[in-house]
């Protein structure tokens, strides 16, 4: 089931970010070990294109239980990057 994450940085985030992006990459890569298959996933980012905001995931999982302890697990999580973390049930339809 296809699922996406929706994620908001604190304001003052900015250099936690940096200091833990290694971290949170090798999450990425390590996905499958909670039932995860990330098939997108990027920065938001802020009007200027540059500075990091927030992420995006759209991920494979067979339930939101697996998403969830997957996001949870996250170094931006677990670092208080994120401010707001949404996760909705997504239906592809086209592309």
């Amino acid at each position: 089931m296809l699922f996406v994450i929706h994620a908001m940085d604190r304001k003052d985030a900015l250099t936690t970010r940096a200091k833990h992006y290694r971290a949170h990459r090798q999450h990425l890569d390590e996905s499958a070990k909670h039932g995860v298959t990330v098939i997108s996933a990027g920065s938001l980012v802020a009007d200027d294109d540059e500075t990091p905001i927030g992420s995006f995931f759209m991920v494979d999982a067979k339930d939101r239980a697996a998403i969830q302890a997957f996001t949870k697990s996250d170094p931006y999580h677990l670092n208080g990057v994120w401010e707001a973390v949404k996760i909705h049930a997504y239906h592809k339809k086209r592309g």
